[in-house]
């Protein structure tokens, strides 16, 4: 391309066809035939001598200002398609050094001390030009003397911290993302501590691969603190003292991942403040190039499924056979009782719906309809799980909300009875207990950390681990054992018959279609109706799931604890899962 632009300035820019001695001119005995013969096709088809018309040239001087004439009209087309030809031969060459143009931006093929400048762009060395010593050092640009620096619009003394309040603010609104305990506000912090918290305008895409580095060096389960205030980030970060993790220990691929996204959220923002491009459009701080490529292996996955053996020991516990009450729901007394709350129906729920813990737990009883023909739960947003108690909340993505079928155990084992001792005590919550309790004064007060982690902190825990002693849970290679979610991994699992489709699998755990005939077509309960589709994966779903409740006794009627005491189950004996769990 470059020996094109170069070929065709030395004819007017009317010739009909270059002919073979400008051709010749420009090539020489290291091009091989087959780069001759390219050349050929590129001055027939891509580079043409009206590639820069006498009118382009024209123009162009008049913008500048030049007097018009023959003269200045011929040498103006000239100086373009050399102009032409000198970016490609720069492209080249920056390639060949390893500057990656699309993430940094073609302006670096702009600078007066090409190639040298080269040399902080790949960090690679540039041998200098031969009359280097005899040249005078060329006078940096003015944008880049009072502007801003080598990526960005304008330089600034603002610090990432600095702006980290109002960032966060803007990403949520620009985003409609609920509350999130702070976790992305924790994402932004540990980047400004990873990275120094420079000046805006001092960052730049290798500060990207950096973070990658050392947020891979931070240990599962770190104790971060809040930055310039207290824990690890109160003070700067020295990469000196932390070391390369084992694997063992080492934070997953899919963890620095949702780093990543959340601060190309951020990025997306910025790119029209503080990390605006110096041409304008673009983007200098792209996140997602450092995402990790996630790999899957059948035979050492990331997280194992609960096994039927592990299922039918978790079944078999007290708490479903009759055992005692709180805190000793895993243990066997001499007048046992079957309790029914959270820890009875959450379980339940996962193996034969296949809900997420956060969404079992979060239900409400309007999202519970026995008396249709196919009785249902409706997983969707609602305020229970709302995280600013104004906008409904609760659904990781639009395709989680979904209709699920009851199986005939949660029926057989009075699902429908319980629901209506929830109604008849007057909650909308189908387990209050996992949202709050009563204090001294009769008054319902709210758990901090409701929903799903009360549910592990006070039942699953002590549950799983009185299972694992019966039968020891499945564990990855990395040394992580299956849990809650894994019932999830089990029911999907158990669905996938031979002759189940891809697509009623997505709509039944609630992923996102692949195709775009299911994205935008397959609208199954709209256009067949809502039962039909229902007792469709119902019947799916007693052919394929396995029953791993068979042993578990009918409830004779509903027995509720007091609301204080539910779900509380404790360790089994011998056992001590608040302090050894799984151990």
């Amino acid at each position: 391309m470059a020996a094109a632009y170069r070929i065709v300035a030395r004819v007017t820019h009317d010739t009909p066809e270059v002919g073979s001695d400008a051709v010749m001119a420009e090539i020489d005995e290291t091009w091989s035939e087959q780069e001759v013969r390219l050349l050929g096709t590129v001055l027939r088809v891509l580079v043409t001598p009206m590639s820069i018309s006498r009118t382009d040239a024209l123009e162009s001087i008049e913008a500048l200002g030049i007097p018009v004439n023959d003269g200045t009209c011929t040498e103006a087309r000239s100086q373009l398609l050399r102009g032409y030809a000198e970016a490609h031969s720069r492209v080249e060459e920056a390639l060949h050094f390893g500057l990656n143009i699309a993430r940094s931006g073609p302006h670096q093929l702009l600078a007066e001390d090409w190639p040298a400048g080269l040399r902080s762009a790949s960090g690679n060395p540039v041998p200098d030009p031969p009359n280097a010593a005899q040249a005078s050092p060329a006078e940096p640009p003015p944008a880049q003397k009072n502007e801003g620096n080598l990526f960005f619009a304008k330089t600034t003394t603002v610090r990432f911290s600095e702006q980290l309040d109002e960032l966060h603010d803007v990403m949520f609104e620009a985003n409609g993302w609920q509350p999130d305990n702070n976790k992305t506000r924790h994402m932004l912090e540990a980047f400004a501590w990873l990275t120094g918290d420079k000046p805006m305008s001092d960052y730049e895409p290798a500060d990207i691969d950096e973070y990658v580095r050392r947020l891979a060096r931070i240990p599962k389960g770190f104790d971060w603190g809040r930055l310039h205030e207290k824990g690890a980030m109160a003070v700067p970060f020295d990469p000196t003292t932390y070391p390369a993790l084992p694997s063992t220990y080492r934070r997953s691929d899919r963890t620095i991942n949702s780093h990543l996204t959340k601060l190309e959220a951020a990025s997306n923002i910025l790119k029209k403040t503080y990390w605006l491009h110096r041409q304008g459009f673009g983007q200098v701080m792209d996140f997602q190039e450092a995402r990790k490529r996630i790999s899957v292996s059948d035979s050492d996955p990331k997280r194992m499924p609960l096994t039927e053996a592990n299922l039918v020991a978790l079944y078999g516990l007290p708490l479903w056979q009759g055992g005692g009450g709180c805190n000793a729901r895993v243990k066997l007394v001499r007048n046992p009782t079957i309790y029914q709350d959270a820890a009875y129906w959450v379980p339940l729920l996962g193996t034969y719906a296949g809900t997420s813990r956060e969404e079992a737990c979060g239900l409400e009883l309007v999202d519970v309809e026995i008396s249709a023909e196919t009785p249902y739960i409706l997983v969707q947003a609602n305020m229970t799980k709302s995280k600013d108690g104004v906008t409904p909340g609760g659904l990781k993505r639009e395709s989680r909300r979904r209709a699920l079928p009851l199986h005939p155990q949660l029926m057989r084992l009075g699902f429908a009875d319980y629901v209506a001792a929830i109604e008849a005590e007057g909650w909308d919550r189908l387990f209050p207990e996992l949202y709050g309790e009563f204090d001294a004064d009769a008054q319902y007060v709210r758990w901090k950390k409701p929903g799903g982690p009360k549910f592990y902190g006070t039942a699953w825990r002590y549950m799983i681990d009185a299972a694992h002693a019966i039968e020891p849970l499945p564990k990855t290679s990395g040394g992580k054992h299956a849990d809650y979610h894994s019932q999830r991994t089990f029911h999907y699992s158990a669905m996938a018959g031979e002759d189940v489709s891809e697509a009623l699998l997505a709509r039944h755990v609630g992923h996102s279609q692949r195709t775009t005939g299911g994205r935008n077509y397959n609208r199954r309960a709209l256009a067949l109706g809502e039962e039909r589709e229902l007792a469709e994966r119902l019947a799916v779903l007693v052919r394929e799931v396995p029953i791993v409740t068979g042993h578990i006794p009918t409830p004779p009627r509903v027995n509720l604890l007091h609301l204080n005491k539910r779900s509380r189950v404790g360790s089994a004996p011998g056992r001590n899962a608040a302090d050894r769990f799984l151990a």
